[in-house]
């Protein structure tokens, strides 16, 4: 399934608005499962910052203050098919942080964390509904930061079957 998301690749190293990045993420319906109501997800967008930075990072939320940080060459460089997913992922971090949760607890293992456990079931779903199969799933949860072993972990614990 083709999709089309609005993205804007040709931001420079700056402080950005959520829609300044995603100029049609007003529209994901995914966010009514992420946040409680239209007033969250106003506040979100309003309140929200983005900073594009040339450094070679993916995408992060800031434990500090809830900063999504993009790194440009993966913005300009990804499908957006992920770069979607990606945001969606975000968001529900956003959402954590929020609710005044630790975001990156140490003592356990990435892929045993609550908080990265609950972002890829939302994640996941989402990416069912636009037509990924398991095998493109599978290989989204592929992250350099995770051993092979820990891919499978987080992969069986998403019910995500790949061959």
């Amino acid at each position: 399934m083709k999709n089309a998301y609005r993205i804007n690749h040709r931001l420079e190293p700056g402080q950005y608005r959520l829609e300044d990045v995603f100029t049609d993420i007003r529209t994901y319906d995914i966010l009514s499962v992420i946040f409680a109501d239209a007033k969250e997800i106003s506040g979100v967008m309003e309140n929200i910052k983005v900073i594009m930075v040339d450094e070679p990072n993916e995408m992060f939320v800031d434990n500090n203050d809830g900063t999504i940080t993009i790194g440009l060459k993966y913005l300009r460089c990804s499908p957006e098919e992920i770069l979607y997913l990606d945001i969606i992922h975000e968001l529900c971090h956003v959402k954590q942080y929020l609710q005044g949760r630790n975001l990156y607890d140490e003592r356990m293992a990435y892929v045993d964390r609550e908080t990265e456990i609950e972002a890829y079931q939302v994640t996941v779903r989402e990416a069912r509904r636009i037509g990924l199969n398991d095998d493109a799933i599978s290989n989204y949860l592929r992250v350099a930061w995770i051993t092979p072993e820990e891919h499978k972990r987080l992969a069986r614990r998403l019910n995500v079957i790949s061959c």
